[in-house]
Parts: structure tokens; C-alpha cells; sequence
């Protein structure tokens, strides 16, 4: 099981837990909490995530990991559930049954990691070099989301953002001066501005230090938790901008939907949840609330930015291909397509290291794509009947480095047999021209069954509804390579009826689970089955979404 495959209440759980107080967290869910930590792995290392915000024993995690391993090794045989938690001077009597649980569970989620690290490692944590610590946490942390735009930041703090298109990780982040926007996979988005700290914890959660955000919800998401130093934020369908000063004063403004306000466990005096609406914005602080006018025009509510020029996007745009033959024949379709584009090695090959022109069939005079090429823009290929065209890239997909890769090319497939599941797939792949151990791609496209297919590190995705015979689909993906941090694919099947987004999509047709990858991919590698019958056009990659989308991208120079 998957962190996403956990039930949605135990989410639901860890938040009350989080922002309760005391009384609201029953016996009753405690006990279903404790259950999900006790017999379901990947919720436990999901909470490991949290326990050290507002945990109040989290001042010192070296000494505190010390004391751990210490009493791990006393009571692994007896109970490692059991032990006496250290209460905070500063817990009032009143809240003290709250305090508990949350102490206790977070020693239990400490102790469990710590023995299943011995266990595994020979060691503990602090025994390990610091760089060696570090990659091993960033390893095993989860991403939760985007950084889909940035304007002239400077970031600070040991984690620094480097492009847009970055997935984040559960990491605090520092934005010192500038705009960045964030895009949670629950579809959440939140812009902040400089100086803010913030800490991205899950799609549905992250924990506001001070700073000034806008968040804007997503019809589909989950209530949105943003955690301040003294007060707790519930989005309800709702925009709303924030500015959190380093004492926890919060001004909040309400545009749209309406928030409802919850005391964190430090702050004692806000007795009651209240509930903010629209049109309306408060100054909180303890247990005041007070009138303040709304002002949507202290806020930075989009990421500002310009639009690129052609150079840019040339620069951001490694490999085309237009399959444009230079000569078109009296016999059109076998004009001479594989030498066409720009950013490649060699021309297209009936496989890797072969010197054999690859053997489609050439239409010089058609296009896939959905605006007016010039002339020599013009042209497609087909591929039938187990026909590969393979190709090498003069700026390959490098995963053992941090950067961000985008692909796009337009398909269809003409005709389908009888049998549906016969040898009718279609697809893109990128592969290596080393020799692996095992064989490995990144394969983009449509299975013999008609299915939207993305293939990666052995992971098969593949999405109903199928995809339609005699239809032109626009595919296009993004790989996200990390040197430290695991790697992960995305890929969006857009049909003829739908816009093609000018910046990232929110949702994407098939998407992998993170995985670990440091091949290099030099090979482009286009495939259909022994009865298949498909048209390929327009392929791009970049290191930008617009270098790979824009209808009209600038030419590269040789």
C-alpha cells in the first residue's frame, strides 16, 4: 500500500490530532489512530513525517534520538509502545490528556523507526556521515508538491527550490525575497511571498512559520490545513491571503468561500473555532479578534511573470522534429524523412547502433498539429506492422542529475482489427544505448486495448477511458530526475476537443509513484505493434512545459 492508497480518515485523524484541543481527540479515535500506526506501515512512516511540528519535543532531535535508542534496546522485546512522556513545563493541567496522546504516539512512531533502522542499517542516524544522513531522509521523504512558477526569488535554509517545474519534497522551505507558486497534489495552490517559511507536509497540509500565501482551493481537494505558529487555517472552497507576523499575529482576508479558524495546541486562549467569510478580513492573536478592511491588493494573488521571446524558448527546446523530408518524390511516401529536425545525432534507424534507415512511410503534405504550418514545417510519419524508427539525442535526458525534462508529439491510430488486444499499440520511449542488466525505458502511448500507457522503472500505468481509433491525440510528459531525491514521470493524453493548458496541468492522465533512476537516455525510440497502424508528428523535448507546448516553436540552428 501507497501513502496516496491510505484511507482518507486516517488523514483526517493526524489533522485533528494536530490542531485539536483538548477533549476533541475522543478515546474512540485515538484507538482507531493507534490501529492504522500499528498494522499499516506506510501509515506510520506518514506520521513520522509530522511529529515534529508543534509536537513541543522538538527542540533538540540529536539528544532526543540518543534517548530513544537507549530505551529501544531495553523494551524492543517487551513493548515499544510503552513509555513515561516527558511533559513540556509550559502544558497546562487542562491540557495535559491531549499532550499525552500526541506524546505517546509520537515516542511510539520514534521508536518503531528507530528499531526498523537499526535493524536494517546495523546503525542509527547519527552514527552516519552528515551528507550520508541527509540523502538517506530526502531518499525515503515523499513528494507533495509543484513549484509551478517562480519570479526573482532567493531562497535560503538548506533546501533550495532550483526551476520551475520542481516537485518538493516534505522539506522547509525559505522563499527570502520574490514570488513562487506552489501546486499541492491534492490540487491546492498557494503562492508566497518573501520573507516567508513555509513547510510543504502533505497534499492537504503545510505549516506557515510567518510570511505572506495565498491559497486557492480546488473544487475537488479536501479541506486544506495550514498550520500557523498559534492558529490553525481550514480552507472551505476558498481564496484567501495570509500574513503570518513571527509572533503569530495573523491578518487574514477572505475573498472567496469562507476559513474556518482553529487554536493550535500552544495557544490556550482562543477558546472556539470561528468561521470567516467572504468579503470580510480579521487581525487574530491569541484569544482577539479583531475588524481590519479588506485589502486583496496587499496580496500577491498570481505569480507574476513575462512572456518569452523566441530566443528563450529556442534555448529551452534540446530536440524537434517536424518529419519534414528535405526532398519530397513524385512517390510521396517514400520521401526521405529521417534526417529531418534538429538536436540529433544521426538520423532515424531501424534500431539502436544500425545503420539502416528506419522504414516508415513519409506524408509531406499532412500535419497532426492543431495550427497552420509553414510549408516546411509540414509533414508526418506511419508506422505499421512492427515497424521502430530509433534515434539518438545530441542533449540527452540525464536522471542522475536534478532537472526537469518535457516531451510532447502528437498520435493516432488509423484503423484497429478484430481483436482489440492483438498487437495494435503505439508508442514513444526513450531508452539507453548502453547495455543494461535489465532492460529499462520510458515508454509514452497507447496499448493494444486503446489505453492512455506510461511505462517507468517497471511500473505500468495505464487509464480508462481508451483512447479513440481514428482520433489525433497530443501527448505530453514531464520527468522529473533527481540526483538525491527519488524520480518521477507524468504524462497527459489531450484529445482535439480539449485546450492545451499554457502552463502545467493540475491533472494528469497517468502518473508513476517516485521511483529511483540514474540511467542517461540518448535513444528516442517510436514502435507500433506487428498490427498497428499509426501517425506520429510534432515531436519536442525541452526543459520547460512552454518550450514543448507553444503552437509555433522557433526552429533550433544546427
Amino acid at each position: 500500500m501507497s501513502i496516496k492508497e491510505l484511507p482518507p480518515e486516517f488523514e483526517q485523524l493526524l489533522n485533528r490530532l494536530l490542531s485539536s484541543e483538548d477533549g476533541e481527540f475522543s478515546a474512540e479515535e485515538f484507538t482507531a489512530f493507534e490501529n492504522y500506526l500499528a498494522t499499516q506501515p506506510q501509515a506510520m512512516q506518514h506520521y513520522f513525517e509530522y511529529i515534529d511540528i508543534d509536537s513541543g519535543i522538538q527542540p533538540d532531535m540529536l539528544e532526543r534520538l540518543k534517548e530513544l535508542e537507549n530505551q529501544s534496546i531495553e523494551k524492543a522485546v517487551s513493548s515499544p509502545l510503552i513509555r513515561e512522556p516527558q511533559v513540556s513545563r509550559d502544558v497546562s493541567p487542562e491540557r495535559l490528556p491531549a499532550f499525552i496522546n500526541y506524546a505517546l504516539v509520537a515516542a511510539a512512531s520514534m521508536l518503531i523507526f528507530l528499531l526498523a533502522e537499526w535493524m536494517t542499517t546495523g546503525d542509527f542516524l547519527w552514527e552516519r556521515a552528515p551528507n550520508a544522513i541527509t540523502e538517506t531522509i530526502r531518499a525515503e521523504l515523499p513528494y507533495v508538491a509543484t513549484l509551478t512558477r517562480a519570479t526573482d526569488c532567493v531562497w535560503g535554509g538548506n533546501s533550495r527550490p532550483e526551476f520551475s517545474g520542481q516537485r518538493l519534497l516534505t522539506e522547509d522551505l525559505v522563499l527570502e525575497q520574490g514570488v513562487a507558486e506552489f501546486r499541492f497534489d491534492s490540487g491546492t495552490r498557494l503562492i508566497i511571498e518573501g520573507p516567508t517559511k513555509i513547510k510543504l507536509v502533505t497534499g492537504c497540509c503545510a505549516h506557515l512559520d510567518y510570511g505572506s500565501m495565498v491559497l486557492v482551493g480546488y473544487e475537488p481537494t479536501p479541506e486544506f490545513t495550514l498550520i500557523t505558529p498559534l492558529l490553525t487555517l481550514h480552507d472551505i472552497g476558498t481564496e484567501y491571503g495570509a500574513r503570518i507576523d513571527k509572533d503569530g499575529e495573523v491578518d487574514l482576508h477572505v475573498f472567496e468561500g469562507a476559513v474556518r479558524v482553529d487554536a493550535n495546541h500552544k495557544n490556550e486562549q482562543f477558546a472556539e473555532s470561528i468561521i470567516i467569510q467572504a468579503g470580510h478580513a480579521k487581525r487574530l492573536k491569541d484569544n482577539k479578534v479583531d475588524d481590519i478592511p479588506l485589502s486583496p491588493e496587499r496580496f500577491k494573488r498570481e505569480v507574476p511573470g513575462e512572456e518569452k521571446d523566441s530566443l528563450a524558448l529556442q534555448q529551452e527546446l534540446l530536440a524537434y522534429d517536424s518529419f519534414h523530408p528535405a526532398v519530397i518524390k513524385a512517390q510521396e511516401t517514400a520521401a526521405a524523412w529521417q534526417n529531418a529536425g534538429t538536436g540529433w545525432k544521426n538520423p532515424w534507424t531501424t534500431e539502436k547502433n544500425s545503420g539502416e534507415p528506419a522504414a516508415g512511410q513519409s506524408h509531406p503534405r499532412k500535419s497532426l498539429a492543431r495550427t497552420k504550418l509553414a510549408t516546411n514545417q509540414l509533414g508526418l510519419i506511419e508506422l505499421s506492422k512492427g515497424e521502430i524508427a530509433c534515434r539518438a539525442l545530441e542533449k540527452p535526458i540525464r536522471m542522475d542529475t536534478n532537472s526537469i525534462y518535457y516531451l510532447s508529439f502528437y498520435m493516432q491510430k488509423l484503423n484497429s482489427g478484430p481483436n482489440v488486444a492483438d498487437q495494435q499499440f503505439g508508442n514513444l520511449s526513450l531508452q539507453t544505448s548502453k547495455v543494461l542488466a535489465h532492460s529499462r525505458k520510458i515508454l509514452f502511448g497507447m496499448s493494444s486495448e486503446g489505453y492512455a500507457t506510461l511505462q517507468a522503472d517497471m511500473q505500468i500505468v495505464e487509464e480508462a477511458p481508451p483512447l479513440r481509433t481514428g482520433e489525433t491525440y497530443f501527448i505530453v510528459a514531464k520527468i522529473v530526475a533527481s540526483k538525491n531525491a527519488p524520480d518521477q514521470v507524468f504524462m497527459r493524453a489531450l484529445s482535439e476537443t480539449e485546450t492545451i493548458p499554457d502552463r502545467e496541468p493540475p491533472v494528469w492522465t497517468c502518473v508513476t509513484t517516485p521511483f529511483h533512476d540514474s540511467n542517461t537516455w540518448d535513444l528516442v525510440r517510436l514502435h507500433v505493434g506487428n498490427k498497428g497502424d499509426y501517425l506520429f508528428d510534432e515531436l519536442r523535448i525541452g526543459t520547460t512545459w512552454a518550450s514543448v507546448v507553444n503552437p509555433d516553436p522557433p526552429r533550433l540552428e544546427r
